[in-house]
Order: structure tokens, then C-alpha cells, then sequence
């Protein structure tokens, strides 16, 4: 990083308080930062502990320019630091991580019928096969796979160890981070005579624009339709998304959460984690889905739920505090019994 105070003014679009030069080379907590650093208060109300602060720039929110003016720094007044700080962050990223210069290792294997866009980067050991359109910018990492006639947008990333299976698709601008598999076959079999008997899986599965996968993440192309991740949609490690489920746009998927086939999720919902949702359901827009919860049957939207077998976050947490009482109401229960000689 090497940007000066009055270039994060510029980019939080904020009101600069002291000297627009001061030099910042790094980010930091509030806490820890030092004269070199750049931080951000979140909350206005701290505002008066955060004049114990070193950093010598700080991103604060407008409206605590009064309980500031005594920090020894440089302060940017700005509508939102939070955001304005991961804009810096972003810059530092390209500085401390920069995408990977486009070319092919010579150790991978790219099919003559591929379609290769310009400036796109394929790593070590990586395979293209038959078919396959990769976009412009792109970057394909060490020991990814890409099946045959599978499409990547442009610059989208593949972390290494991606496996992106035959005829699925990717959209513009995606992340899927290292060992996730796109178009595994769905867990499909008949049992006509006692055994059971795989069903061929001939769908696919397609992501669309500016999606983020995390690492070991497993999405099942669909029998004979399409499994769909909505665009914007956020999904965190470890997470399983059956054959055929259409998940909506702008979801917050965290980790371990698996969605059983076929199963419908509307736009912006959040399936916390370890949350389970059964196949066949449908579950409507902006709900909210808590930690460890079973979803057995269908939700409706701008719902909260709660428990083992889902429901209203409430009614659950009453349901949670009398459970820990049961040996209490137990041990009273059996006194009445006893006192009514049943």
C-alpha cells in the first residue's frame, strides 16, 4: 500500500481533517494501527476511545467530527467506513496479490477446439478439454479442470483444484475457491428390484455473474434440467447444493448448509450454518434460515426460523428455554404423582 491520507479522502469521497499528505503504507485494526497505518471506526459512539488510537489515518462516520478533533492523525469524514476501508482494502490486494500474468503453463493441457479469450491465465498442470470457452481475463488455477464444452465468463477466477464438469457454466466476474467441484452427478437412483440403480445425470449446473464459491463446496448438475446459483449470491466452504435446486440472487449460503434436490430459494435469503433444507420445498424471498436449522417444509417470505425442525425464531426460542427447565418440571411432576399416590 502506498497511498497518502488525501487519497482516501478521494476514494471514501469524504472530508478530509489534517494533513492530506501523510504517507500510509499498510491497514490495521484501530487498535493496533501506528502512524503509518490507515483504520476506520465503525460506530460514532466510540469516537472518544478511538482518540487513544496511533493511525495515522482514521475513517470515521460524519457527524462525530466534534469528539474527533483532537486526534493526533489525519480523520476521514465519510457516510460509511466500513465500506470506505475494504475499497482501500481492495487496492492493497491488488498490490499484496496480483492476478497471475495471462499464458498457459507449459504443463497444461489446453484441446485445440477450446476457445481461449485473451489475457487469460492457465496454470500448472491445469486441463481444458473439448469445447470449452474460457472468457476474456480470466484465470483458470494450478490443477483446475475444465470439462468439455464448460463455459467460463470473463473475469471470472478458479482457485486450484476446481473441477468445472462437462457443459456447465460459469458467468462474468466469479469466484470458486480451491477444491470446489461444479456438475458432480445428482444423487439419483430407482431400487425395481432391490438394488439400487443409478439414474443418469444429464443436466447442468449454471452460476451466474458475480458469485463467490468457497473452497470444498459441491454443486450437483440436475437430471435432466439445470441446478442455478443466482447471480450475486455469496457461498461460504463446505457447502452442498443438490441436483436441480434453483437458488436465488443475492443469497448468503454459510458454511456446511446443504439443500436437498429440487429445491427452490428465493432472492436474498440466508441459510446460516449447518442449516439443512429439505427436497421439494420452496423457500420465499429474504428469509432467514438460523444455524443448525432443519427446514422440513415449505417457507414463505420475510420469515426468521429457528430449530431442529424449523420454526418462527420466537416460538423457538421458548420451545429452547423450557427444554433446559425439563428436569426441573420433571422432578416436580413426580412429586405430584407421588402426593396423588398415581
Amino acid at each position: 500500500m502506498n497511498l497518502t491520507a488525501a487519497d482516501i479522502a478521494r476514494l471514501a469521497e469524504g472530508d478530509l481533517q489534517g494533513d492530506g499528505a501523510t504517507p500510509l503504507f499498510a491497514a490495521a485494526p484501530l487498535e493496533q494501527a501506528g502512524p503509518a497505518d490507515l483504520a476506520f471506526l465503525a460506530d460514532a459512539a466510540l469516537a472518544p476511545a478511538a482518540l487513544a488510537s496511533r493511525a495515522g489515518c482514521l475513517l470515521a462516520p460524519r457527524g462525530c467530527e466534534e469528539a474527533l478533533k483532537a486526534f493526533p492523525g489525519v480523520v476521514v469524514y465519510t457516510k460509511n467506513p466500513r465500506y470506505a476501508f475494504m475499497l482501500a482494502l481492495r487496492v492493497v490486494e491488488k498490490e499484496m496479490r496480483p492476478l497471475p500474468p495471462p499464458g498457459a503453463h507449459p504443463s497444461a493441457v489446453v484441446s485445440a477446439s477450446a476457445r481461449i479469450g485473451e489475457n487469460v491465465h492457465i496454470g500448472a498442470c491445469a486441463v481444458v478439454e473439448d469445447g470449452a470457452v474460457v472468457g476474456t481475463g480470466a484465470v483458470i488455477g494450478a490443477q483446475c479442470y475444465v470439462g468439455r464444452n464448460a463455459r467460463i465468463g470473463a473475469r471470472s477466477r478458479l482457485y486450484p483444484g476446481v473441477k468445472l464438469l462437462d457443459g456447465c457454466e460459469v458467468g462474468i466476474e466469479v469466484i470458486i475457491h480451491a477444491g470446489t467441484v461444479i456438475g458432480s452427478d445428482g444423487f439419483g437412483y430407482t431400487s425395481p428390484r432391490g438394488t439400487h440403480e443409478k439414474i443418469p445425470q444429464l443436466g447442468r449446473v449454471v452460476i451466474e455473474d458475480k458469485v463467490e464459491i468457497g473452497a470444498n463446496a459441491v454443486i450437483d448438475r440436475a437430471a435432466l434440467e439445470t441446478t442455478v446459483i443466482g447471480a450475486g449470491t455469496k457461498m461460504d466452504n463446505l457447502v452442498h447444493i443438490a441436483h436441480n435446486v434453483k437458488l436465488g440472487k443475492n443469497c448468503l449460503i454459510l458454511a456446511q448448509v446443504a439443500v436437498a434436490g429440487s429445491t427452490a430459494v428465493g432472492d436474498g435469503v440466508i441459510l446460516a450454518g449447518q442449516a439443512g433444507v429439505s427436497d421439494h420445498l420452496t423457500i420465499g424471498e429474504n428469509t432467514v434460515v438460523m444455524g443448525k436449522t432443519g427446514v422440513m417444509s415449505s417457507l414463505g417470505p420475510n420469515q426468521i426460523v429457528f430449530g431442529h425442525t424449523a420454526r418462527p425464531r420466537l416460538q423457538a426460542m421458548k420451545i429452547e428455554a423450557l427444554l433446559g427447565r425439563l428436569p426441573e418440571m420433571h422432578r416436580t411432576l413426580s412429586k405430584i404423582k407421588k402426593h396423588l399416590g398415581i
